[in-house]
C-alpha cells in the first residue's frame, strides 16, 4: 500500500468532514509523525514478535492518529507499550469475556491497535502464533466486523468517515 497517498487522502476525507462538522462533534486531527525504525525493533523485542508486515508499514509512516474516526483512536508504538489507550482497550477486551465464541481466538491471540475515547470499540488484531495473522477484528459489546489485514481495515475506515460526511452534509442541508 502507498501510505503517503493513503494518509493524505484520509486526511483530505478527515477535512472534508471538518467543513461540514458545524457541532463539531468530533477533532480533525493529524496523524502522528512517523515511527522510527528503531522503535519498532525495539518494540517487536518487547512484545517478543515481529510485527504484522501491514501493521509495521504503518507504523514507519504514522505512528498512531487520535481521533482516527470519531473518537477512535489507532494505537502508536508507545500505546502498545501501556498506557490509557492499551488500558482502555484491554478493559474492553476482557469485558467481552469469553471472546473465543465471538470471534475463534482467546485474548492473549490479539493485539489491541485501535480503540474509542468515548464508547466500546476496540479493533484487535490476530497476533502471528494464531491461524489468521494479521487479520483485523472490530469489536463492540460483540463482533462487529473482520478484515483480513491493516491495509483494509484502514481503508474500511476511511470509507466510514466518508459516510460521516455524508450524513452530515445531508442533515446540514435537511
Amino acid at each position: 500500500m502507498d501510505w503517503k497517498r493513503e494518509l493524505v487522502i484520509a486526511h483530505l476525507v478527515k477535512q472534508k468532514v471538518a467543513e461540514v462538522d458545524i457541532y463539531h462533534l468530533w477533532d480533525n486531527t493529524l496523524p502522528e509523525l512517523a515511527a522510527s525504525e528503531d522503535r519498532l525493533i525495539s518494540l517487536e523485542k518487547r512484545l517478543g514478535y515481529a510485527l504484522d508486515s501491514q501493521h509495521r508499514a504503518f507504523l514507519l509512516h504514522a505512528n498512531g492518529w487520535r481521533a482516527f474516526s470519531q473518537h477512535i483512536d489507532v494505537f502508536g508504538a508507545d500505546d502498545f507499550e501501556g498506557g490509557p489507550l492499551a488500558a482502555r482497550a484491554i478493559a474492553l477486551i476482557e469485558s467481552l469475556e469469553p471472546l473465543y465464541p465471538l470471534c475463534g481466538l482467546d485474548k492473549q491471540d490479539v493485539l489491541p491497535i485501535a480503540v474509542s475515547s468515548d464508547d466500546i470499540d476496540v479493533m484487535v488484531m490476530a497476533r502471528p502464533h494464531t491461524e489468521t495473522p494479521g487479520k483485523v477484528l472490530w469489536l463492540a459489546g460483540g463482533l462487529i466486523d473482520v478484515f483480513p489485514g491493516f491495509d483494509e481495515w484502514f481503508l474500511a475506515m476511511v470509507d466510514y468517515i466518508r459516510e460521516d460526511y455524508q450524513r452530515l452534509l445531508k442533515r446540514n442541508f435537511s
